[in-house]
């Protein structure tokens, strides 16, 4: 079925999510020969934090030239499904809020599937989280400052790490910014019956990304996988979600949104009409460029004037 999607998105809405099921070997050997670099803005630092189980991480810390810190610090969680790599989008995008709102970033390389599976990726995020709070005064970060920010399987990092953070009564962050998240394993919503055949992200491809990231898991032992499932979410920090018309997670993310709203959580919303799934990648088009400037505004009056 063909989607009245935005002549913007016209360069990604042409893949499907079957294509990038299939496809994400290439991509992500593509993804390995792009770099994060620093410009006039932003320097670029490459530091090794600890992963789950001792393992050790390659995490990038992205940050303004002539700047005075302590600063804001926004942890990063690249989206792809679990899959794949961060990609040049995500690494404009991060250097995007350094410049911006004058913080730095923080963005782990997690550990990926098919080889790791639930939950290593999170519990990575959540090690390399522990490792900021540690190391905030030497790093001139801010540790009252500190949000977490991602997309698609970013955004379930994100939430899953602020839940891990509450219930091993560690210091939660002062926002949670979730893009197109994925946050239901259950794959009930009438968004994810409908849209079986949506670009870059279906339910047939969320189906697979869930078995594969399942394997071998009993599912109720998989809380950190499916944050909607969580009753109770009073704890949670002001959130900011995006959710895209034409996406099979659409639904999760709004009914995600209502739920913290019904727990009085302060929760901002954009239902972005017209998009796919992934549509940050269009990174030059008006639809980012507005996002991004609602963001900064988000986290600049809600985060960094507030606390």
């Amino acid at each position: 079925m063909k989607y009245p999607i935005s002549k913007e998105l016209k360069s990604i809405s042409i893949y499907s999510g079957s294509m990038v099921g299939r496809l994400y070997p290439l991509v992500n050997f593509a993804y390995g020969f792009i770099k994060c670099k620093s410009d006039e803005f932003v320097t670029v630092k490459k530091y090794s934090t600890p992963g789950f189980d001792g393992a050790e991480l390659s995490t990038l810390i992205i940050e303004p030239r002539k700047n005075e810190g302590p600063l804001p610090c926004i942890m990063f969680f690249h989206g792809g499904g679990f899959l794949m790599r961060a990609s040049a989008a995500h690494y404009e995008i991060a250097k995007w809020y350094a410049r911006e709102l004058k913080c730095k970033v923080v963005m782990p390389d997690y550990r990926l599937l098919p080889k790791y599976r639930y939950p290593l990726a999170i519990e990575d995020c959540y090690s390399t989280y522990m490792w900021v709070l540690q190391n905030a005064e030497s790093m001139k970060i801010n540790k009252e400052k500190i949000i977490v920010a991602g997309d698609s399987a970013g955004g379930n990092i994100a939430a899953a790490v602020t839940l891990m953070l509450h219930d091993r009564n560690q210091t939660l962050p002062k926002g949670a910014m979730l893009i197109y998240p994925v946050l239901d394993k259950r794959m009930i919503t009438d968004s994810m019956k409908r849209f079986t055949d949506t670009p870059i992200w279906d339910s047939n491809c969320n189906k697979l990304f869930w078995d594969m990231y399942l394997k071998g898991q009993e599912h109720s032992q998989a809380k950190y996988a499916s944050i909607s499932e969580i009753e109770d979410l009073g704890f949670f920090p002001p959130t900011y979600i995006e959710a895209a018309e034409y996406d099979c997670l659409h639904d999760e993310g709004i009914e995600f949104a209502e739920k913290l709203k019904t727990q009085n959580i302060t929760v901002e919303v954009h239902d972005m009409k017209g998009t796919c799934h992934g549509y940050e990648t269009a990174i030059k088009s008006s639809i980012v460029e507005k996002c991004m400037a609602w963001r900064v505004e988000w986290i600049r009056n809600e985060i960094i004037k507030k606390n």
